[in-house]
């Protein structure tokens, strides 16, 4: 982070813990209790999901030439794949004859890749190397019948794949210049994957997002938890096109009102998270990062995915520095469960049969209203196409 920008961004936090004060909205924003529910709602949403990048992988899981990860993104199976150059590749894990999965391992390593059904053989580029029988398929050009390729990019030490062929895809241009540039200084591109868990919610995934961006909770909820280290209702917000910087100022931030700017980091005094729209979160703390990555369903709007990442500086070589680790990862999973999903779950639930029309989001509850207008006017803006 530039020295100016530290020093107005500490300023600007530590004005907040003196007037508890926050980032404001100009106004309330109202939204239909129905935006949670609605099926055709969620599908254009689904729809709106499939533009944009979302993280696949750490760089930890494809350390060797052909290297393989598979998953699913909004219902789109993948097979990403480290090339010989050092790049990655995403495909469509859908064999180009009759459309069966082409791998089934969840990860491994491999130079050739082939479909069970009737064994065509694709190259870790994804090129049609072989089939059986060929003579029953002359005249096809083999170079047509590749893998389906995704955009996909390495940044930050995260795989970012976009589920739409032809996409645009520039992490450094969605976060913008000065904010990629602050997660380049954190060194996640260095770090080590600790932890990685994926859970089915019983929630729409906006409200899975909303909980992720809303400090206004913490002091509230998490009164035993997350409240002992930051402060509630105290955000510094700076949008950048679709994405968007939130940081919570630490409780420790004021120790720091009368510092040598150069003496300290800001970092060791807050937390950031470095929201990618519409529902990746790089969170970066003193001590380690989690990525989040929050998707629909296919179908059913009352469910979504999410998964969360732990990543450490470095990797953790000591007894106590695996510790730390693993005492950041069961306090995170306290708040969720416990806390967190357990009650926003029953959003969701009250949704169908509350007899409440609409929800308020306050002007202190910025980011949130940031995140509904943009799906909303994206998933309208679809509904108009022809």
């Amino acid at each position: 982070m530039e020295r100016e920008d530290k020093i107005e961004l500490t300023r600007r936090l530590i004005s907040h813990v003196d007037n508890d004060t926050t980032d404001y909205a100009e106004d309330l924003m109202r939204v239909p209790f129905s935006a949670f529910d609605d099926p055709e709602l969620a599908a254009r949403e689904r729809e709106v999901v499939r533009r944009f990048p979302h993280i696949v992988a750490h760089v930890d899981e494809l350390k060797k030439t052909g290297d393989f990860v598979t998953t699913d993104l909004i219902g789109t199976p993948l097979l990403v794949v480290k090339q010989s150059d050092g790049s990655v590749k995403a495909f469509s894990n859908v064999c180009r004859h009759r459309g069966a999965k082409v791998e089934f391992a969840e990860s491994g390593c491999k130079r050739i890749f082939s479909c069970p059904y009737h064994n065509w053989a694709y190259g870790r580029g994804g090129e049609l190397r072989g089939m059986p029988h060929a003579e029953g398929f002359e005249g096809m050009d083999r170079q047509q019948y590749g893998l389906v390729e995704f955009p996909c990019e390495v940044r930050h030490g995260l795989v970012w794949v976009v589920p739409t062929v032809g996409a645009d895809l520039d992490i450094e241009h969605t976060l913008g210049s000065k904010h990629d540039a602050e997660v380049i200084a954190t060194g996640m591109a260095d770090s080590f994957q600790v932890r990685k868990e994926t859970w089915k919610l019983g929630m729409n995934w906006k409200i899975a997002v909303d909980g992720v961006q809303d400090s206004y909770h913490l002091c509230q909820l998490h009164t035993k938890t997350v409240c002992n280290y930051l402060e509630g209702n105290i955000t510094a917000f700076d949008l950048v096109d679709r994405s968007w910087r939130i940081v919570v100022a630490r409780k420790s931030i004021t120790e720091v009102r009368d510092a040598d700017p150069d003496s300290f980091d800001v970092r060791d005094y807050s937390l950031a998270n470095y929201t990618i729209y519409p529902g990746t979160m790089l969170v970066t703390e003193p001590n380690h990062f989690e990525v989040w990555t929050i998707v629909p369903d296919t179908e059913d709007p009352n469910v979504s995915y999410c998964t969360i990442r732990l990543l450490s500086p470095k990797e953790p070589e000591t007894p106590r520095e695996k510790r730390v680790l693993e005492k950041n990862w069961e306090l995170l999973m306290e708040t969720l469960h416990n806390e967190d999903w357990f009650v926003t779950k029953t959003i969701t639930d009250n949704a169908a049969h509350g007899q409440v029309d609409e929800l308020i989001y306050g002007r202190n509850e910025l980011p949130g209203q940031v995140f509904h207008k943009m799906i909303t006017r994206d998933a309208q803006e679809l509904l108009a196409q022809p």
